[in-house]
């Protein structure tokens, strides 16, 4: 399987959500997150995975009932 890894914030703004979800679905196990080795603040995830969940489960995917 292919992989591409980009910050959550990266993420976000190819698939056009707000980090918050990206952040929801990796702090929740959905979806795979690493530590960035260039800088241990910013989290890594796996674009290819994240687009394949949202084409799968729809972009509201994540959500809170209470958003």
């Amino acid at each position: 399987m292919s992989e591409e890894w980009v910050t959550m914030q990266e993420a976000a703004n190819r698939l056009k959500v707000n980090r918050n979800k990206i952040s929801r679905l990796a702090s929740r196990g959905a979806i795979k997150s690493r530590e960035n080795p260039l800088d241990a603040r910013v989290r890594l995830v796996d674009l290819i995975e994240i687009r394949a969940l949202f084409e799968k489960y729809g972009s509201r995917l994540g959500d809170d009932e209470d958003e």
